[in-house]
């Protein structure tokens, strides 16, 4: 079987056992460091077991500066050890080792801090034309070439191979679509080839006679006009003979037109398609040449080398999807292959995703990871019941199975494959049901019990007594709350693929993602006139771009219609009604059918089954939510694999705790979101995110089954309620935070109060309101100005918010609900500064609202979100609730704003004098302080992970990285035209010069005291930048700290009142420190706060905080409030400034509105 296929062959003096090479695939395995990785070795050891003859290995970086980190490279001596490593593994498995010498050109745009080399000068847009290479960058490569391959040999690689193809450097010389050149590197032919050769030759010369060479090459150029002709490649390819190639390994493709889709083609395209090519080109040469393009099964390699059209073939991603191919088709198992599909959504995708660490595959979700996912018979077996015969319920029992459990799959339908088995009815997807189909033979082969007709119900779970329950009940289809949606002419997209349902004539289809289109697609194959909506900007927005470059085409040839950026509003016999750009436009038709996605299948009854015996219950793909197939055979594989562990199964046999995030989407929410769903499956996050595509895309990254989404509106308390419902955890991140919040003020008010006053009322109106957990996450700019010399601040100390700044009213007003709302377990954790800031800043005035000389200390992103996860975990101890807290990443943190814009500007050899006049950085009224309590909350939840020195070191490392790049650096402005580009941004409503243009004496009076002490700055030399001093000072909260609130007496809180100004009108000490007593303040105002409002919070008349800022008046007479405000502004500054918008009435209004 197979006779010709696993044939040896010689080349030179390297002896390959059969004629399947594992080519050169790109994996995102080095991270981002150019190193062979441990994940890299078992990778390639794995295939090499496997049975592959000859794997190469991935593109390797030549050139040092234009190397991208996440690639490997082979430009310094220093990667040959971690080289020779992995060539060692491929030979201790039988298996020989090639390494692919690549030069990126555009493609090593991914990483900011590798050059770009281009052929010649190419417009990027946007009047950015980037240069063709020098004569001198010429040679510099071509000697990088050379001594690349001198250091193959020293690696231990038993051949070489030379990428000459899809618009990497190489090629794009050779090219004359993309070689513009007039020096001897462009223009004819032969001038074109010469670098390619040059490069070829110096490659030769430095490596053994009998080490071979190959060279990948594309077989002509589509899509370029003026590109490689088959027969100019043909020419080429007898001069590379001539300089030294010994095997051309025949591509096609290329990274700048649709022609990508052949680069790693997926299941829309031929099997073998570029097989003719091949042939032709062995033919006209006589090299020894290599078929590639999707030969993905043994029967189609065997006929291509049996009609002697190549003499080698290239088999990838069928060694992806199995890494035992080699060895399963010599030895004549073919039934037991588990075949590439063609999907591309593990690997190409995975590979272009920059949010997507490192490829997969979803046919072998242990690509990458084969080191951790061994299959090992189990000396325990247990038996599993599997709800849904679908994709991953398949998937679950084959594993299962392998390792020696007993898996019994439930399927309700009387066939198996689930939503894959409706896929595969899709125009040219019918390998994916053949695949499915073949995963339901194996799972029965394998013993599993397969019950078709079955559905899980709780008598069938205590009937079988599993050990674990897999809930794989798969998704159904979307259907939109619109009218006439319920018309008999209106179908779903699964019934017409399955073809449950006969459509013709006129048919709209709703949905212009994959399924949509697909079905669009299916039905015009049938004779129906077809209609697509689709109400995003461009149809297929969810698939991979291989896939959307063909699917794009196939529309066009089938003249569907496809109308984008429309909202279907109503449904009416003969029509679909739906509103574009305004307008109100008719689509006739005689059926629609609906592919607006779809949503998980209720499976509350399996998992109260599951629970009420005490086993373990799991869901799996899109049981949990609705996804790729990816992400199914992911979960499914992972469960499989874990579920009896003990700490797993502890996990699963209780109920996940809910834990609902808002503001998801924002840089806080998400890291949280990644904590929490890296834990297992011990939380269920629930996220809240304001409805919008952008969040929609955001959110996709982390959909899983331990991943609800629900959108809403912060300020409407329906949708709060709804998302409150049955939580554990309500962590509370969302907020309108500057500069939008500088914006829309009033916007701030409602939605940051009102959202914070809605999540208490929905705590209230649980069945069990102690036991839901509140975080509140508050921020530092409640306490507001604090430079040198009251740098140093704690929790407790007076709220203090910075003049004009709604966001921080906001969440005063928002801060002291939470203490006074009554509730058993809440905290409210001041957050700091993030770094990285991704709210858009720095287009904004806001950038003209901080002092040179400001102090803050800063929290990464990272542990932030640690924090707010841990918050979550069963060991933290009960006295930390009802409390409040600073969170910061400690002492290293602790930055001016000076210091910090020398460190991110470091690349640059500049810093903020640079870049603003110094009468442009304001006096006071921002925010920030060192925490004298900084290490509270980490010595409860123990979140600091990262050292000040590695993070700063590596915001300086990679700003450096980036500007050493002469790309980036010629792209990037000058420092003057920073400068002035800051001013623009200072003329804009908020900055200081829209404020020194229209006269607004306020602002000037805010940020500076006066014009008069503004125009007392003439130069740096007027400003002296420095680090306020690191020994920590206290102020005086106006009571005996020692006797800890609990213990205060009346005499005590009077103390407390008279400190601020007021009086304490309680006439005894109340039963607790959170119960409210009344307070008057120095203005005479009444009101209520509890004892730890005050004291532990920091919060007084909140009626004081109303319709004007006062702060000078509010300092004369309250003692405490003093000690932030005279230290920066002495007696002098006792202005009064009208608020636009207030807080406390804003507060006042939403509460009476909720009845709280």
């Amino acid at each position: 079987m197979f006779k010709k296929l696993f044939t040896p062959i010689k080349i030179r003096g390297m002896e390959l056992k059969h004629r399947i090479v594992m080519p050169a695939m790109g994996t995102k395995f080095s991270g981002n460091a150019s190193y062979v990785t441990p994940t890299h070795i078992h990778y390639h050891a794995a295939r090499a077991k496997g049975g592959s003859a000859l794997n190469i290995v991935e593109v390797c970086s030549v050139h040092t500066p234009s190397a991208p980190r996440q690639f490997l490279s082979i430009s310094e001596d220093e990667y040959i050890p971690g080289l020779k490593q992995l060539t060692d593994a491929i030979h201790a498995e039988g298996g020989k080792a090639g390494l692919q010498l690549w030069q990126g050109s555009l493609a090593v745009g991914m990483d900011q801090t590798a050059q770009i080399l281009m052929a010649s000068d190419t417009p990027m847009g946007e009047g950015i034309t980037l240069p063709g290479i020098t004569i001198d960058q010429i040679k510099e490569v071509v000697d990088c070439y050379g001594r690349a391959a001198a250091r193959v040999v020293k690696a231990g690689f038993d051949c070489v191979e030379f990428h000459c193809a899809h618009n990497y450097l190489p090629h794009s010389f050779l090219s004359g679509g993309i070689n513009y050149r007039t020096d001897e590197y462009g223009g004819n032919f032969e001038n074109r080839a010469k670098f390619p050769l040059e490069c070829i030759r110096a490659i030769r010369e430095n490596i053994p006679e009998d080490m071979p060479l190959f060279m990948r090459i594309d077989a002509h150029d589509d899509y370029l006009e003026g590109g490689l002709t088959i027969e100019e490649v043909i020419e080429f390819c007898k001069l590379a003979g001539k300089a030294g190639v010994d095997v051309l390994d025949v591509s096609r493709g290329n990274i700048i037109s649709p022609a990508n889709k052949y680069e790693v083609p997926p299941i829309d395209i031929p099997q073998g398609f570029n097989i003719d090519n091949a042939a032709r080109i062995r033919k006209e040469t006589n090299m020894l040449t290599i078929g590639v393009g999707r030969i993905n099964t043994a029967e189609l390699a065997e006929q291509i080398l049996e009609e002697d059209k190549v003499d080698m073939v290239v088999m990838g991603r069928a060694q992806l999807a199995d890494p035992d191919f080699c060895n399963k088709a010599k030895s004549g198992q073919v039934e037991e292959i588990d075949y590439c599909v063609g999907c591309d959504q593990g690997c190409l995708d995975g590979f272009a995703d920059t949010e997507c660490p490192q490829i997969t595959c979803l046919r072998n979700p242990a690509v990458g990871r084969e080191a951790d996912c061994q299959i090992v018979k189990t000396e325990k077996p247990e038996t599993v019941l599997i709800a849904g015969g679908g994709i991953a319920g398949l998937e679950a029992a084959i594993i299962l199975r392998q390792r020696g459990h007993r898996a019994i799959v439930c399927e309700t339908s009387d066939k198996l494959g689930g939503q894959f088995l409706t896929a595969g009815e899709a125009p040219r997807k019918g390998e994916m049901k053949a695949a499915v189909i073949a995963m339901g033979k194996k799972a029965e082969r394998l013993g599993a019990e397969i019950r078709l007709n079955t559905p899980v119900t709780k008598e069938l779970i205590v009937e079988i007594k599993p050990h674990t329950v897999f809930n794989a009940i798969g998704a159904e289809p979307l259907i939109p709350k619109i009218s006439g949606a319920e018309l008999s002419s209106v179908v779903n997209s699964h019934d017409v693929l399955n073809g449950d349902v006969q459509v013709s004539g006129k048919v709209v289809v709703i949905g212009g993602g994959m399924v949509g289109m697909e079905v669009a697609e299916y039905l015009a194959e049938r004779g129906c006139q077809v209609t697509n909506l689709e109400m995003l900007k461009e149809y297929c927005a969810d698939m991979g771009m291989a896939r959307k470059f063909c699917v794009t085409e196939s529309i066009e040839k089938a003249g569907i219609e496809t109308v984008t950026e429309v909202t279907v509003t109503a449904i009416e016999p003969g029509k679909v009604i739906g509103e574009k750009d305004g307008t109100i436009v008719e689509y006739p038709c005689d059926y629609a059918v609906m592919a607006i996605g779809s949503k998980s299948r209720c499976g509350k009854e399996i998992e109260e089954g599951a629970r009420a015996i005490g086993a373990g219950y799991m869901v799996i793909g899109d049981a949990g939510m609705a996804r790729r197939a990816l992400n199914a055979v992911r979960e499914a594989f992972d469960a499989a694999l874990t579920f009896d562990e003990p700490k797993v199964h502890e996990d699963v046999t209780k109920p996940q705790k809910i834990v609902l995030v808002t503001g998801a989407t924002g840089t806080m929410g998400q890291e949280t979101m990644k904590q929490l769903l890296d834990r297992g499956n011990r939380f269920k996050v629930r996220a809240f995110a304001r409805p919008s595509e952008i969040n929609k895309q955001k959110m996709k990254k982390y959909a899983g089954p331990n991943l609800e989404v629900v959108w809403g509106d912060l300020a409407s308390y329906e949708d709060i309620k709804k998302a409150v419902d049955g939580a554990d955890y309500v962590l509370h991140i969302g907020a309108m935070v500057s500069p939008a919040a500088d914006k829309y003020p009033e916007k701030t008010l409602y939605t940051n109060i009102g959202s914070t006053l809605n999540i208490i009322k929905a705590i209230k109106e649980q069945p069990d309101p102690d036991k839901v957990h509140f975080v509140y996450i508050g921020t530092v700019a409640e306490t507001g100005a604090r430079t040198y010399p009251i740098h140093w601040g704690r929790v407790g100390d007076p709220i203090n918010p910075s003049i004009f700044d709604y966001y921080a009213l906001s969440k005063v007003f928002s801060e002291m609900a939470v203490y006074e709302s009554g509730l058993k377990h809440w905290v409210s954790i001041r957050q700091t500064g993030q770094h990285p800031s991704n709210e858009g800043g720095g287009e904004e005035p806001i950038i003209f609202h901080q002092p040179a000389n400001n102090v803050l200390e800063w929290s990464t992103s990272i542990e932030s979100g640690i924090c707010m996860a841990n918050v979550c975990e069963d060991w933290v101890p009960e006295s930390f609730w009802r409390k409040g807290y600073n969170l910061s990443s400690g002492r290293d943190y602790r930055l001016t704003c000076w210091e910090l814009m020398d460190i991110e500007l470091s690349g640059l050899g500049i810093g903020l004098k640079d870049l603003y006049d110094a009468d442009a950085m304001p006096f006071y009224n921002f925010h920030g302080h060192y925490f004298s309590d900084g290490d509270m909350l980490n010595d409860i939840l123990h979140f600091r992970c990262i050292p000040g020195e590695t993070y700063w070191g590596g915001v300086r490392e990679e700003m450096q990285r980036m500007m050493a790049n002469p790309m980036i650096a010629a792209m990037f402005p000058t420092a003057e035209q920073m400068k002035e580009h800051n001013k623009e941004i200072g003329a804009k409503k908020g900055g200081l010069y829209y404020a020194l243009e229209h006269n607004d004496e306020d602002w000037i009076k805010a940020f500076f005291g006066s014009k008069e002490k503004r125009a007392e700055i003439k130069s740096w030399d007027d400003v002296e930048l420095f680090h306020p001093s690191e020994e920590v000072t206290y102020l005086n909260h106006g009571y005996d700290e020692e006797k800890g609130l609990e213990n205060l007496e009346l005499e005590d809180l009077k103390q407390v009142a008279q400190f601020r100004g007021g009086e304490c009108l309680a006439a005894k000490v109340p039963e607790d420190i959170y119960t409210p007593i009344k307070w008057r303040c120095a203005d005479g105002h009444e009101f209520e706060l509890s004892v730890n409002a005050v004291l532990q919070g920091g919060h007084w008349c909140p009626e004081c905080l109303n319709h004007t800022w006062h702060y000078g008046d509010i300092a004369k007479k309250n003692p405490f409030y003093a000690q932030v405000w005279t230290p920066l502004h002495g007696d002098t500054d006792n202005y009064v400034i009208p608020m636009e918008f207030s807080g406390y009435d804003v507060a006042k209004e939403l509460k009476a509105k909720l009845g709280i």
